[in-house]
């Protein structure tokens, strides 16, 4: 769920983010360590993020409604890398959930987003909410189903500090959880209009309540003339039937207009490996035939994607990564969503944006400079805040230089490729 990708500068970009924007942050900052234990802490407290402010972001003026549905939880993320659950010492919670983290992410970014979820009447639910309030997120549409918690998930790293979902709070599947009854008679289905957008995950489909409200979404998306973005999100601890959960997934692809994978839903799903998703991008879309496109992100090898343009011809190309000193990845790969959803509103749709190769290429190096810029700086714990506006990929009216290296680049005074570190293109 992650990508880190760059491209080399070019002339044309637009300001507008760069005058009104702040960085795409999801909800995954940094949080307060607690101990390794089943149940919830009464103590813990979440914080934001240091920098941010109640105030949003200015809205992107003539764009249209984003409607995001699917799980809000707390990943409970290992403090100790390399070592198994029932090793780990201390955990740190962080908001977050897949479509929870394009909404707070996209609302940042200035787009006008609803979130459809299901959360326990708890006090992980109420921190949730908080979070995704103090980000501009509307949440008239968020149900709380009597008796069921918020969802946690326990994470753990392996020495490189990739991760692995090892469980849940809750015994089984975690189909106890109030995401899982995410009732299809509460969608709000009067903002899918034409022109807009509405994000899903595939978590959902392995519970029967969600899946309908899922499949009830799209097909109201559709009939409405919305787009519908499907964040494939491959995690076999959600699921009892590993065959049968891969069936389910690829069907419900198949309703998808732009479908968004790691490369390891794509080795999972389709047994694509990632060198042809590299090499050929349209490969990749050959196995969704009804969608107009396919994004493919691959942390460190950058992202690649391909599109059918109304005319039937294809666009399609790889961006090469950025260098970011990564040490979680955790929530990059929804900002990347996020990202590609604003450019696409600024194109004026997904036709708009599909018929046009160079914007096209424009908005996935967009979503990957959101994703690496939220790696970057999930891992700095600096004293002051980072609340700046785009860099000169986006307006291309300062590009980094040996003489202007900002401080708060790590490596600053190390030789390195400025042009491919976040750090010095952010300045």
């Amino acid at each position: 769920m992650m990508s880190l990708a760059n491209h080399g500068l070019t002339a044309r970009r637009t300001d507008y983010l760069a005058r009104h924007h702040q960085p795409p942050w999801s909800v995954t900052a940094p949080r307060p360590v607690i101990a390794a234990v089943r149940g919830r802490s009464s103590r813990l407290r979440v914080v934001a993020d240091a920098s941010h402010t109640t105030q949003a972001s200015s809205k992107i003026p003539g764009t249209n409604k984003v409607v995001c549905i699917g799980e809000a939880l707390f990943d409970l993320i290992a403090d100790q890398k390399g070592l198994p659950r029932d090793k780990v010492k201390s955990w740190t919670p962080h908001a977050g959930g897949a479509p929870c983290n394009v909404a707070t992410a996209a609302a940042r970014l200035g787009l006008d987003v609803t979130f459809v979820t299901a959360l326990g009447d708890d006090e992980w639910g109420e921190k949730l909410l908080a979070v995704c309030r103090d980000r501009g997120v509307q949440l008239h549409a968020v149900q709380r189903p009597a008796g069921r918690p918020t969802r946690d998930v326990y994470v753990v790293r392996d020495s490189t500090g990739d991760r692995e979902f090892a469980g849940f709070g809750l015994p089984g599947t975690g189909e106890g959880y109030a995401d899982a009854f995410i009732d299809p008679e509460g969608l709000p289905l009067g903002e899918l209009r034409p022109g807009a957008v509405l994000v899903t995950g595939t978590l959902g489909l392995s519970y029967p309540v969600t899946a309908a409200a899922l499949r009830r979404a799209v097909a109201a998306a559709r009939e409405a003339g919305a787009t519908v973005l499907i964040d494939v999100n491959w995690r076999p601890v959600f699921w009892n039937d590993l065959p049968a959960a891969k069936k389910t997934i690829l069907e419900y692809l198949q309703s998808a207009d732009v479908i968004k994978l790691s490369d390891a839903d794509l080795e999972a799903l389709c047994d694509i490996k990632l060198a042809l998703a590299l090499i050929n991008p349209c490969a990749v879309a050959e196995r969704f035939p009804n969608a107009r496109g396919v994004l493919v992100t691959a942390g460190p090898e950058g992202a690649s994607y391909c599109f059918r343009s109304p005319s039937k011809g294809e666009h399609s190309g790889v961006v090469p990564a950025f260098e970011v000193g990564v040490t979680d990845t955790t929530g990059a790969g929804d900002a990347f969503t996020a990202g590609f959803i604003v450019k696409m509103a600024q194109a004026g749709g997904l036709g708009a944006l599909s018929a046009n190769p160079q914007l096209l290429k424009e908005a996935v190096v967009f979503a990957s400079a959101a994703g690496a810029k939220l790696d970057s700086f999930a891992k700095l714990e600096t004293g002051h805040t980072h609340r700046r506006t785009y860099p000169s990929i986006i307006t291309h009216r300062n590009p980094p230089s040996p003489t202007n290296i900002p401080s708060s680049c790590p490596r600053r005074k190390q030789s390195h490729n400025l042009h491919r570190c976040v750090h010095c293109l952010f300045n």
